[in-house]
């Protein structure tokens, strides 16, 4: 089991995309290369399905963080998977990736880390009833060594996910995801990415395997009694 001394309670770092190669093709309307297979714990470091605005008929894979920014002597830290909207409007770089390196993230569910007691966090599994495919919203880039890489897009959380942390996943339904990745305009993009369209999720608890991220299976989306990130059960939920 992989451990990289992340706070699991601070950011997002697992996510589903669980359809098939051509249901996926279908359901976004653009082309899905073999290299696809359905996902039930993508996290941080591995390449994963995007669509990027320069790319936008097809399925491109990425790796998951923002790389040019990790040193491998310091732990890792949200700020490498994830990006507050408040970041891309304060700081200059952001803000020229937004103009022309924008990028949705698509996914059917994603997992938060609750914390329940100082030392115990138990993993939720958020999804929409019907099981749909939506996006987030993301930024990518490409490094020195010519791989390119991508960050989600995070804002304040509204009251369903505010428990949990301080920030949500910038989620896109189908018409909001073509119009971030065409939009020449960014005058609109902060009324764009505040639409709140989660507030219908369900979740439940989930086994704490997500933590391993070579662990991907059907059975990590299956309701599990409530346990901590040791796999003890807990009655804090």
């Amino acid at each position: 089991m992989q451990d990289s001394s992340i706070n699991l309670a601070e950011m997002y770092d697992r996510y589903t995309l669980t359809l098939k190669n051509d249901e996926l093709a279908l359901t976004l309307g653009v082309e899905v290369s073999d290299q696809y297979s359905p996902l039930y714990n993508a996290a941080p470091t591995k390449k994963l399905p995007v669509v990027t605005s320069t790319q936008n008929q097809k399925v491109s894979f990425f790796q998951w963080g923002l790389m040019s920014n990790w040193s491998n002597n310091k732990a890792m830290s949200p700020k490498f998977f994830n990006l507050p909207f408040h970041s891309i409007q304060t700081k200059p770089s952001y803000r020229r990736s937004l103009a022309t390196h924008r990028c949705i993230i698509p996914m059917d569910g994603f997992y938060v880390w609750k914390q329940v007691a100082k030392k115990k966090q138990v993993p939720y599994y958020f999804y929409f009833p019907d099981r749909r495919v939506f996006s987030v919203a993301g930024l990518w880039e490409e490094n020195e060594e010519g791989d390119s890489t991508f960050i989600m897009i995070t804002k304040p959380s509204n009251r369903l996910l505010s428990e949990y942390y301080d920030n949500m996943p910038a989620i896109l339904d189908a018409a909001k995801s073509r119009k971030w990745l065409e939009m020449e305009d960014l005058v609109d993009i902060e009324e764009l990415l505040s639409d709140d369209q989660s507030g219908e999720m369900h979740s439940h608890t989930v086994s704490p395997r997500i933590r391993d991220i070579e662990t991907n299976d059907v059975s990590l989306i299956i309701q599990a009694p409530a346990s901590d990130q040791h796999g003890n059960y807990t009655l804090f939920t």
